[in-house]
């Protein structure tokens, strides 16, 4: 196919073709096969078209008239070729194959972006690795303000409350938690993410826009240049009627015209040329950005909901030990004993014995919008505090003493027993409990299966093992199954009692 390059920069290398037909076709210098001559605007060229774009471009050098019938076969075999190719690329695209962004190729691919772009946020993961091990932990986000507000009156109450320890461990939350809002608001608007993460990584990219943005630039000089220079002539055309036309005065005003008026036309050309160039750079900057963003979309939404979630852990995991450690320090402290029984507050302290002296305070008929969140915050502490098990063993009489002794220690723990896992699992959806306790010398018992299926049904439930003897081997393989404690067999209930109520608490 045959036609006359209309655009031609030799700062990007990038070119505009069009065809007697007035097809407009995109080309690169890497496509110029033509040796002796480099890309020029005016000059005629033969190409393979392919889609918006021409390949393998080569100098026309010879007139169309010369060889009529020559040009007809050589004008043949490239329409030809153009149907075979369109039929290919049909084919791909049956075939799932994407064409290829054109001329824009990517510096990093969008993995890769993403990666490199938060790898602040994958450092901090790879460094806590021992709390995402962990289970037990506090909705943060619910409890923040009821975690400072009773913090802020335990040192009020007490102000030798905060020791190091507590401090220590409550920064560590501040910190997790900053770092979540911050991780937040990178990944709010995948727009603003695809910018930032994937194209301001793109060298080529970024040269085009620049390029773009300096053509615009330039574009708005010249049309101001090209204004005055006619509002110059006009002035000096009337000037020029008042003049003989055979005095020196016309002769050089005529000139200077006229010299004007080269400039004004030289301008108006550079504008054609310049805003031909910014059409083309927009369909580039365009195509590029269409063909990524979709699969960006994607690879970005599956990255920031795998880490939003190792994030919330985090927070969720310190949140806990800052809460389980503040109410352990304050049962130590005899001020907040001495306050707390002038109060009537006789249960253990916690977060829900706390919530529920406050909320006494209040009259339930004139709550506001807080104290009404407040109500919801207390029902979610309950449900938090109510220990749900779930207790495999092969022995039924120990498991009867495991049931007596739980119903001793707390009325509202809920127990499920069972010796075959079969049984229970399936129903660990609607149970939902807090702890599986397991046998894992069961016989035919493959009790890693167990504890896989129960992690994946309840993602933050805590494993235990029952075991007769507590070897070297158990201990490894309790520590490579995240096992959070071991409570050894007896036939002895006061000593079973105890195992449960250190291990509980």
């Amino acid at each position: 196919m045959q036609g006359k390059i209309i655009v031609y920069s030799d700062q990007t290398g990038i070119g505009k073709i069009i065809t007697p037909e007035k097809k407009k076709y995109n080309f690169s210098v890497d496509e110029w096969n033509d040796y002796e001559t480099t890309p020029a605007v005016g000059l005629i060229v033969s190409f393979v078209p392919e889609g918006i774009n021409a390949r393998d471009i080569r100098l026309e050098e010879r007139p169309a008239a010369q060889e009529p019938e020559k040009e007809t076969e050589s004008a043949a075999a490239p329409e030809k070729e153009e149907s075979r190719q369109a039929q290919e690329r049909t084919e791909a695209a049956k075939a799932g194959e994407e064409e290829p962004a054109w001329l824009l190729e990517f510096d990093l691919d969008i993995d890769a972006c993403i990666e490199m772009h938060f790898s602040d946020t994958r450092k901090r993961i790879a460094k806590s690795g021992g709390l995402l091990g962990e289970n037990r932990r506090l909705d943060f986000m619910r409890m923040q303000r009821f975690l400072t507000t009773a913090y802020n009156n335990l040192i009020e109450i007490d102000h030798s409350f905060e020791n190091y320890e507590l401090a220590q461990i409550r920064q560590e939350l501040l910190d997790a938690h900053d770092a979540y809002r911050t991780f937040k608001s990178r990944t709010d608007y995948v727009q603003n993410a695809y910018e930032q993460v994937f194209l301001n990584k793109q060298s080529r990219y970024k040269e085009l826009r620049a390029k773009l943005e300096l053509n615009k630039s330039q574009i708005a000089k010249l049309g101001e240049s090209a204004a005055n220079l006619e509002a110059e002539i006009k002035e000096k055309k009337q000037k020029l009627q008042d003049l003989p036309k055979q005095s020196e005065a016309y002769i050089y005003l005529f000139n200077e015209i006229k010299i004007l008026k080269r400039s004004m036309v030289d301008s108006i050309h550079e504008i054609a040329k310049l805003t031909e160039e910014n059409r083309l750079y927009i369909d580039l900057l365009d195509n590029f950005y269409k063909m990524h963003y979709d699969r960006f979309k994607k690879s970005f939404g599956e990255f920031v909901e795998t880490y939003d979630a190792l994030m919330r852990k985090i927070q969720d995991v310190l949140a806990y030990k800052f809460d389980s450690l503040m109410w352990k320090k304050a049962n130590t402290s005899k001020p907040i004993q001495t306050f707390f029984a002038k109060a009537g507050i006789h249960d253990e302290f916690s977060a829900v014995t706390y919530m529920k002296y406050y909320l006494k305070t209040l009259d339930s008929s004139k709550l506001n919008q807080q104290n009404q969140e407040l109500m919801e915050l207390m029902q979610y502490l309950e449900a938090q505090t109510k220990k749900r098990l779930v207790c495999i063993d092969d022995d039924t009489e120990f498991l009867a003493m495991v049931k007596e002794i739980l119903g001793e220690i707390d009325r509202e723990i809920k127990v499920v027993l069972s010796t075959r896992p079969e049984a229970v699992l399936p129903d660990l959806k609607n149970l939902q409990p807090n702890i599986l306790m397991l046998n894992p010398s069961m016989r035919g018992v493959e009790s890693e299966s167990v504890i896989g299926y129960a992690r994946k049904i309840v993602p933050d439930i805590e494993i235990a093992f029952f075991a007769k003897r507590i070897s070297r081997e158990l201990l490894l393989y309790a520590k490579q199954c995240n096992v959070a404690a071991i409570i050894p067999k007896t036939a002895h209930k006061k000593e079973l009692d105890e195992q449960f109520r250190q291990y509980l608490d």
